[in-house]
């Protein structure tokens, strides 16, 4: 009993059954390919020598070709040997305004103001009452030729020199009444078109009032630049002391020459 119970425990060889069936291999095996018709094979004669799509693409890029190609290469650009220059940037330019100088207004003139106009080597002299600055027609008069001659020479520049009398104690009230008398005339030249650059007036007050009347003005003409003799213009002290000689000279003529500067005096025009 104990054997056989041993015998079972032993290990049994495994057996299997294997049924086969031959169609169902049959079905597995590949189909051949199902031979063309005679109608789709092309004999060697009816082959292209070059596939269609080949004879297209090879068409398109020629012409493409064709097209973009260039018939010569571009010349290179041409490098200059040396750096260009740097450019200069000018400023703009500048425009200043332009004013007109002022004219002074118009002098009145009062027909009894004392003082007569009288010639000097050089122009005229001008003189006027005392503590006043005021002109008379016949001042006005002489003004306005000595204008007339300066219009006709542009080169010609005029000097107008003032005095007025005073003391030491007191010299601002010469100087600023002279001032005055200078600023009158200067007025009168300007307002008969001569330019005020080429007027030069300077008060002189009380300083070197000798040789001449003390309330008086001195107006010259002479060209800055150059005289006829070569000599520099002379100066209005030097035209004052000519004046007292050429009236001293004048006092020794006969009695008709002497009327004729008087005659001058009272018509207020200078001798020719």
């Amino acid at each position: 009993m104990r054997t056989l119970f041993l015998l079972c425990l032993l290990p049994l060889p495994a057996l299997a059954q294997v049924t086969t069936n031959d169609q169902a291999l049959d079905s597995l095996k590949p189909k051949q390919a199902a031979a063309p018709a005679q109608s789709d094979v092309l004999t060697p004669a009816e082959t292209p020598a070059h596939p269609v799509h080949h004879a297209v693409h090879h068409t398109a890029s020629t012409a493409h070709a064709t097209k973009t190609a260039p018939a010569h290469p571009a010349p290179l650009p041409v490098v200059p040997l040396a750096p260009p220059t740097n450019a200069v940037i000018l400023p703009p330019p500048q425009v200043l305004p332009v004013h007109p100088r002022p004219v002074p207004p118009p002098v009145p003139i009062k027909a009894d103001a004392p003082g007569a106009p009288s010639f000097i080597t050089g122009g005229i002299r001008l003189t006027f009452g005392a503590g006043v600055a005021d002109l008379n027609s016949a001042n006005d008069e002489a003004l306005l030729d000595i204008a007339a001659r300066a219009k006709a020479d542009p080169a010609l520049t005029i000097s107008v020199t003032a005095w007025a009398p005073g003391t030491t104690e007191d010299p601002s009230t010469p100087r600023r009444l002279s001032l005055d008398r200078a600023l009158a005339v200067r007025a009168v030249l300007i307002n008969a078109g001569i330019v005020s650059d080429r007027v030069m007036a300077v008060a002189k007050g009380y300083t070197n009032i000798e040789g001449g009347p003390p309330d008086r003005v001195d107006i010259g003409l002479a060209h800055p630049k150059s005289t006829p003799t070569g000599a520099p213009a002379p100066t209005p002290a030097a035209s004052a002391s000519g004046a007292g000689t050429a009236t001293t000279s004048t006092s020794k003529t006969a009695g008709a020459d002497a009327a004729a500067p008087s005659a001058h005096a009272t018509s207020g025009k200078p001798p020719p």
